[in-house]
């Protein structure tokens, strides 16, 4: 699988995390206006080195943040501070719910194997089964992902002290950081494992 190609499809939302937090909610939204146009810069970037259609991922955060952005443009004091503190959780979400969708349609991750694995088991059962497994597993990471944000943004939101919760970077950097190795791990050994296979075929691989 192409690893690296799917970190990028991800950035978008570090990009969110990161500037949202930074820039508070006076100019959240211009956080959100700025993955966004990371997201659309890696659609078509992906479109363009692959030949190939729009990747699941890259277009759900070309969506996502064009619609955060649009809220905080129409929205009031109070829905800036509620997306500095909740749009983190909210986005990772998002992103859980395409992924799993996407494992009971295509999964999502087959986008990325396809790029180094042989055409001719792209519509094997087993690369389909691999690619779901993973694409559930990173549903899983994420959605805990959120969890922790919204932990995060719960205790922000009470905190009454200027340089925040004492939890901050456990919650929005640590936890998260440790699910995404955790996920590019599992992910490896899912895609090098070797199921049962009738003699004298080969299994493929998801990536």
């Amino acid at each position: 699988m192409n690893a690296k190609s799917m970190i990028l499809g991800l950035a978008p939302w570090f990009v969110f995390a990161w500037s949202a937090e930074r820039l508070g909610a006076d100019h959240v939204t211009l956080a959100a206006i700025a993955a966004c146009v990371l997201a659309l810069a890696v659609t078509v970037y992906e479109a363009v080195r692959t030949g190939g259609g729009w990747k699941i991922i890259d277009v759900a955060g070309v969506v996502l943040f064009g619609v955060i952005a649009l809220i905080g443009i129409v929205g009031d004091a109070q829905v800036d501070e509620a997306l500095v503190f909740f749009g983190r959780g909210g986005s990772a979400f998002v992103l859980a719910a395409v992924m799993a969708v996407s494992a009971f349609t295509v999964p999502f991750t087959e986008q990325y194997a396809r790029e180094t694995v042989d055409p001719a088991l792209w519509h094997s059962p087993v690369f389909r089964a691999k690619n779901r497994q993973i694409s559930l597993l990173w549903a899983g990471a994420i959605a805990l992902m959120g969890c922790s944000h919204i932990v995060a943004g719960l205790l922000a939101s009470t905190s009454t002290a200027s340089g925040g919760h004492p939890g901050n970077i456990l919650l929005n950097w640590v936890v998260p950081i440790a699910l995404i190795v955790f996920a590019v791990k599992r992910t490896r050994v899912i895609a090098d494992a070797a199921p049962s296979a009738p003699a004298g075929t080969t299994a493929p691989t998801a990536g």
